[in-house]
């Protein structure tokens, strides 16, 4: 459901302008993440059992589902994160699916339209969440290993994994 201020001074009430049948495996949505592109219409992907782009069209007034990227292999996208549009031709989303990371590149066309230019996938990776940076250069993704990968796209545009932190776990072992 995609909600609305009916009054931006009244921030307490909030009313229904739309509802997106999105999956009907019964997964359900697990993740949603907005397109910040300034010249663009409102944009956003949702995770479940695969992503989806939804666009909001302002002369039908609703949203519409304008790319179904592929599912995972094995299991649900657990995470799905939009880079910020700094300047770039092309979008980035990237996804968090468990035992691997995909990042999908996606162009614009002539007509405003997104299609799937390429698909990088990273396995072997423990990534339950995913999120870029304020430019859109570098992906973060964390497991449930205690660690935090970041990627970095080189000059042929192929990500990279540029740093790897591991947390403390012994104060985890000690509560427990």
């Amino acid at each position: 459901r995609i909600y609305e201020a009916v009054d931006v001074m009244n921030l307490a009430q909030w009313a229904n302008a739309s509802t997106l049948q999105c999956f009907a495996d019964g997964v359900g949505v697990t993740s949603v993440s907005w397109s910040t592109g300034r010249f663009e219409p409102p944009t956003l992907v949702v995770a479940g059992s695969h992503p989806a782009i939804y666009r909001y069209s302002d002369t039908s007034r609703q949203w519409n589902s304008i790319l179904v990227l592929p599912p995972p292999p094995v299991g649900n996208v657990l995470d799905v994160a939009w880079a910020p549009n700094v300047g770039r031709t092309f979008h980035y989303i990237a996804t968090a699916e468990g035992n691997q990371i995909r990042i999908f590149k996606l162009s614009r066309g002539d007509q405003g339209e997104l299609d799937l230019e390429s698909t990088q996938t990273i396995p072997g990776t423990n990534a339950w969440r995913c999120q870029w940076n304020v430019t859109g250069t570098v992906l973060a993704c964390s497991g449930d290993l205690g660690t935090v990968r970041l990627y970095r796209s080189d000059f042929e545009g192929h990500f990279k994994c540029v740093s790897r932190i591991q947390g403390d776990l012994t104060q985890v072992a000690a509560q427990s």
